[in-house]
């Protein structure tokens, strides 16, 4: 197998190393509501129905915080078959807030060494955990306990756990009973022991639309359709919570992620906010400086020393330390990740798949699409338009036969690259991210006895770096006859780069072979097909032919030459079954260009 050391492009942190990186060079789009006409100002209108306000009746704030456990309660028995089943020294860990398990059996699963508490106050939740196929009462002790008013030492021994987990459960409490919740918390923790925190952020998806219906209790706090309520912070607010609780803020972000649903065609904008804090063994942390406080100073009276907000700490733990991350196989986790793995040691997200392509079986470690949020590259992933384009080069080999192709945004997998390898003369396979090829290099030799991969060759490449560019070219002074790509269109700032690199890496024409073609497949999401078609023209591009994976058979010319493509019955009756939304897009280089290149 031949891996190539290419000269790599010293900007990787730009958007270019890794086009299919959305979240670092696309922005949502606010829509704007403007108002509606209301007409002839002369005629009045009746009042029948009292006006509307986005903020909750006193009464109904009382009866949702009355009827909380009820309604949590009522929310698991609704979602009880939609739970996922899922030589160290002992830690202890309480899971707060435990609902059906999804987190403390995975977490066991990869930490055999811990002993887990578990509390939730919804009876129907700690049924779910206790007949859950893994639960064992040797390593966990689950019970039914309100935080906010219940005392936590009555069920665990003070100062006896080493890490608190809060996933998604101080959103769920009346602001008014937080800081009380962190303080029964602390009764339980050992001195210096971690809390782990995971919840919502101001400016979430979820947040806005109910900003736009009568559910808002609070400042930031509202109530679902459900009746469960959920509260959005920011890190200034949970922050200025831990410090008034007496704990060291350890590290503290707000995460971004566009999640994107494929079959809807919509792109959600989803925020959520980290934080580990410690509990000092002396308890001589900052305290909250209330007239910095978002939301809390109305119920919480302390005694602050003044200059010792949430801002100043910040800024003094700037310039003592770098924030802490942990990498696992050259990936920066997420905080909460790190210091789980700094002390249980580093948890196996991913998982060992086989795919079928026709008659090929391939077996690829790869991330499944439910954790994509939890990893900043998509190149773990492997998506919906790399399975449609290998069948059809499966199903096509005129397309790649003696060829030399280069494919770029491969991934992990490389699944067209694998497949085109059967009857390529040469492959290979480019990424942006170092992080991606490592795991891509494990994944060829998981397929070294059914493929040829002495036949690929493997390295970065970020799109319009001229030096990576001039390495590759050096390796393959032919050029490449064939340029595959699936998913590297929907970020339009990255097609000028896109169709610039695929156009010097293209070869020369040749008697008696096919035009050098670029061939892609996407899903149409934020960027129209008439976009991509008009910055490859700008490039010197032209499209041939552009169709749908439900067309079994199609045929286009290349030059006078026909050349016919083909999905195989399997491939037709199985996956490939896509929505309109699925597109494969055949350019060549236009004559003039040709022409050009040839004088």
């Amino acid at each position: 197998m031949q891996f190539c050391d290419l000269h790599l492009c010293s900007h990787c942190s730009c958007s270019c190393r890794r086009v299919r990186r959305v979240c670092n060079v696309m922005e949502i789009m606010d829509g704007q509501a403007g108002g509606a006409d209301t007409g002839d100002s002369n005629n009045k209108n009746v009042q029948i129905y009292p006006l509307r306000s986005n903020v909750v009746s006193p009464f109904l704030r009382e009866m949702y915080e009355k009827e909380a456990k009820r309604n949590w309660d009522l929310f698991y028995k609704r979602n009880a078959n939609r739970v996922t089943d899922s030589s160290h020294e002992t830690k202890t860990v309480l899971e707060v807030g435990c609902g059906a398990g999804n987190t403390i059996f995975p977490l066991f699963a990869d930490f055999p060494h811990l002993f887990i508490h578990a509390c939730d106050f919804s009876p129907r939740a700690v049924n779910l955990v206790k007949s859950h196929k893994d639960y064992n009462e040797s390593y966990f002790h689950v019970f039914v306990c309100d935080v906010t008013s219940d005392v936590l030492t009555q069920e665990v021994a003070p100062s006896s756990v080493d890490v608190v987990t809060l996933v998604f459960v101080l959103s769920a409490i009346a602001p008014e009973k937080m800081l009380h919740v962190l303080h029964n918390v602390k009764k339980v923790l050992k001195p210096g022991g971690h809390v782990l925190v995971r919840d919502y952020a101001v400016g979430d998806l979820a947040q806005e639309r109910l900003d736009g219906k009568d559910q808002k209790i609070g400042e930031n706090f509202y109530v679902r359709g459900d009746g469960t309520r959920a509260f959005y912070f920011s890190e200034e607010s949970l922050g200025n919570l831990f410090l008034a609780a007496g704990f060291t803020l350890e590290d503290i972000r707000i995460h971004c992620r566009n999640v994107e649903n494929r079959s809807r065609r919509i792109t959600m904008h989803r925020r959520w906010i980290q934080g580990a804090f410690c509990l000092s063994s002396l308890q001589s942390s900052p305290s909250l400086d209330t007239s910095t406080s978002e939301c809390f100073s109305y119920a919480v009276q302390t005694e602050v020393p003044p200059h010792s907000s949430l801002t100043n700490v910040l800024e003094r733990k700037s310039k003592k330390q770098s924030v802490p991350t942990v990498k696992v196989a050259a990936l920066e986790i997420d905080l909460t990740e790190g210091v789980a793995a700094q002390m249980f040691g580093d948890p196996v997200t991913f998982e060992i798949t086989s795919i079928q392509i026709d008659n090929h079986i391939i077996h690829a470690k790869i991330l499944p699409k439910e954790l994509q949020h939890t990893f900043k590259s998509t190149g773990f992933i492997l998506w919906e338009s790399a399975y449609a384009l290998a069948h059809l080069l499966n199903s096509s080999p005129c397309l790649s036969a003696g060829k030399t192709v280069l494919e770029l945004g491969c991934g992990s997998v490389a699944l067209c690259t694998l497949v085109t390898s059967l009857v390529a003369k040469r492959v290979v396979a480019t990424d942006g991210d170092l992080g991606t090829l490592e795991l891509l290099y494990e994944n060829l030799k998981r397929n070294s006895q059914n493929f040829p991969v002495e036949k690929i060759m493997c390295c970065q490449l970020c799109w319009g770096d001229q030096e990576a560019i001039d390495a590759l070219k050096g390796s393959n002074r032919e050029g490449f006859q064939l340029v595959i790509g699936t998913d590297v269109t929907y970020v339009a700032e990255a097609l000028p780069l896109l169709f610039e690199t695929c156009r010097a890496v293209l070869a020369e024409p040749s008697s008696g072979m096919l035009e050098p073609l670029v061939l892609l497949c996407h899903v149409i999401r934020n960027v129209s097909e008439n976009e991509i078609i008009c910055m490859a023209e700008k490039y010197g591009f032209h499209l041939y032919s552009a169709w749908c994976p439900q067309t079994k058979e199609h045929s286009f010319q290349v030059n006078g030459s026909h050349v016919n493509v083909s999905l195989s019955e399997e491939s037709m009756s199985n996956r490939l079954a896509f929505s309109g939304a699925l597109r494969f897009m055949c350019f060549g280089l236009s004559q003039h260009k040709l022409r050009k290149r040839e004088n």
